[in-house]
């Protein structure tokens, strides 16, 4: 395990290599210029190429060259980890306040240039995006997924959204959903949002809980419109968030660790995007740990990791549709700087953030002290990134890590035949 990043003890870093060259592509123009793009050592430096012109902006955003770059140069870096205060509560008049932690990036300029060029503080995006006449009079971050972030703005029925690529700064706004299914304007709807990061398409699903029922659509920026999805009967009190993405699923936390009187019990409301079928689960572990869904094909896909007493566990279906526990990891034994910062700055409690691509993004703090310091570990391997977070402030909201990915800009459908048929 390394010393914590952001301020730790400095190594000497090597050279990034170049990626291996993929098989030549036997043409000219476009498919030649695409075969150069492909040998680029990662994803921050085709961003910056399709920056360059139209042309290379196009050949850059070609499904199918994304796609062979992907699978050449292996997951997306990341760029640091989105913080923010908790949501709003009811008569609040100003959102959350949010902060980013940029990872450090070992010697690569390029993305610490990316990470500190994005609109991560939403500067730009409200000063195109100017609204007003909302109580809380600004634009509220609701999710990520794939490089962009949901935003929203306006009260229940008067609510819009907006996906935004705070890197390549555009924009693609979506109303709320009108369809019959959601016939409770007053109730609050919850989102998640699910980006294919091999093309610029992406989908919203929103769902609200109403007497004991979650009513749902799904948004499709290639139709450019809202679809219901089934109803699904879930138990009360539900205290549910926005959604997250883990992999195939997307999943909405029932949160009642924030009711002190009901019952201890948690739920999770977990959507399969593939097959658009819902899945109530009750999980294994006392409401007050914290969890994620996570989608593990080595577990047999829908799983969850938890953390208890600074102990990593993942829990897997078993034979019977119970759950059981695969995995533990105890963080204290295994890395001795985890133990040294829980003896000498009070770092107790683990909050898992996230699993992707076999890593566990978590974040170590304390109750007692507004900084915190924030983990990878790559679950195969046992290696552990430790990445401090120097804040003076408390951020105990929502938080996500942010990758670095790159796809064409977010364009309506008809702006995409319009540039179609202008052979841009």
């Amino acid at each position: 395990m390394e010393p914590p990043e952001g301020g730790g003890v400095r190594k000497k870093t090597k050279g990034v290599a170049a990626a291996p060259a993929p098989p030549a592509v036997a043409s000219t123009g476009d498919d030649v210029l695409g075969d150069i793009f492909l040998r680029l050592p990662e994803t921050a430096t085709l961003a910056r190429a399709a920056l360059a012109c139209k042309r290379w902006r196009r050949v850059a955003s070609d499904p199918a060259l994304l796609r062979r770059f992907h699978s050449l140069h292996g997951p997306p870096p990341l760029l640091g980890f989105i913080m923010s205060e908790p949501p709003p509560r009811a008569f609040a008049v100003r959102g959350p306040d949010r902060l980013f932690v940029p990872a450090p990036t070992r010697g690569n300029p390029h993305h610490r240039a990316a990470a500190a060029a994005a609109d991560f503080d939403l500067e730009d995006f409200a000063a195109m995006n100017p609204r007003s006449g909302s109580v809380i009079d600004e634009w509220l971050l609701r999710g990520y997924d794939g490089g962009r972030l949901l935003l929203s703005y306006g009260f229940i029925e008067y609510e819009q959204l907006a996906v935004y690529d705070p890197i390549a700064r555009t924009t693609y706004l979506v109303c709320r959903p009108d369809i019959m299914e959601f016939d409770f304007e007053f109730v609050k709807i919850h989102y998640a949002l699910l980006a294919d990061e091999a093309d610029a398409s992406f989908r919203i699903v929103g769902a609200q809980f109403w007497n004991g029922r979650v009513r749902a659509a799904v948004f499709s920026s290639r139709t450019d419109d809202w679809a219901p999805l089934p109803f699904l009967r879930a138990p009360e009190p539900w205290r549910m968030l926005d959604g997250m993405r883990a992999g195939r699923f997307a999943y909405w936390q029932s949160n009642t660790r924030l009711q002190c009187w009901c019952e201890d019990v948690e739920r999770s409301l977990v959507l399969d995007t593939t097959t658009m079928e819902w899945t109530l689960i009750q999980v294994p572990f006392p409401k007050k740990e914290s969890y994620c869904v996570a989608d593990m094909a080595e577990h047999g896909g829908l799983c969850l990791v938890a953390s208890k007493e600074q102990v990593v566990q993942i829990w897997a279906r078993d034979d019977n549709g119970g759950w059981v526990i695969k995995k533990q990891v105890s963080l204290l034994k295994q890395f001795g700087l985890l133990k040294k910062l829980r003896q000498d700055e009070w770092m107790k409690r683990v909050r898992v953030l996230a699993v992707k691509d076999g890593y566990v993004y978590m974040e170590f703090w304390s109750i007692r002290k507004p900084h915190s310091y924030l983990l990878v570990l790559h679950l195969e391997t046992m290696n552990l990134r430790v990445i401090a977070n120097h804040t003076t402030e408390k951020y105990r909201g929502p938080a996500f890590p942010f990758f670095m990915t790159w796809a064409p800009p977010l364009l309506s459908p008809a702006d995409q035949e319009e540039r179609l048929l202008q052979g841009d």
